[in-house]
């Protein structure tokens, strides 16, 4: 079968076409959060489906190169009396969030988003981008101001942003907070 000069060209650019439109980052399946289980007032639920993504694509979430698949860590975040399971991931920042758990923060609202707290100390962003787009659901460290930060909204990229984990299911306990409240972060093993 001979291709003419014309086919080929036409060919050629359909490839720098197509190379063009795949995602630039790593991607992960949608079901992430399979096999942990969301302790919620004593209730083990199972986790929703993945949260819609602005950056879908081939049926995967665009993921941060702050988020290894490898490495995480199970946490549990207890307000009141509801506790929520998470993970944290293998990157410098979550790590150093690791070594200063068991921690009691206040958090407040900010923007309706997220929930933020102020850290004892400043955390490592090592090897993390320079910015970041968390999903409702992520953890997250917002690095200019030093908080920890619980995203339950779509607060866009911005710089500063590291995320180093994510919640396996509802946000309900964090989200329906209405003003200041306390919560404590501690390895779930």
């Amino acid at each position: 079968m001979d291709i003419s000069y014309i086919q080929l060209i036409v060919l050629i650019f359909a490839a720098i076409l197509i190379a063009a439109c795949a995602p630039a980052s790593t991607s992960t399946p949608l079901s992430t959060t399979a096999g942990f289980p969301t302790v919620m007032s004593g209730t083990a639920t199972s986790p929703p489906a993945a949260s819609p993504s602005p950056h879908a694509t081939y049926a995967a979430t665009a993921v941060s190169t702050s988020q290894p698949a490898t490495g995480e860590t199970q946490i549990r975040v207890t307000i009141k009396d509801t506790v929520l399971i998470g993970r944290l991931w293998d990157n410098a920042t979550a790590r150093d969030l690791i070594a200063q758990l068991p921690l009691t923060l206040t958090f407040s609202d900010f923007n309706g988003l997220e929930k933020i707290a102020s850290l004892p100390r400043k955390l490592s962003t090592d090897g993390v981008p320079e910015g970041d787009d968390p999903l409702p659901r992520d953890i997250g460290y917002y690095a200019p101001w030093g908080n920890l930060v619980l995203y339950y909204g779509d607060v866009g990229y911005f710089n500063g942003i590291v995320r180093i984990g994510q919640f396996d299911g509802s946000m309900d306990a964090i989200s329906s907070q209405t003003g200041d409240f306390t919560a404590t972060i501690e390895l779930a093993n």
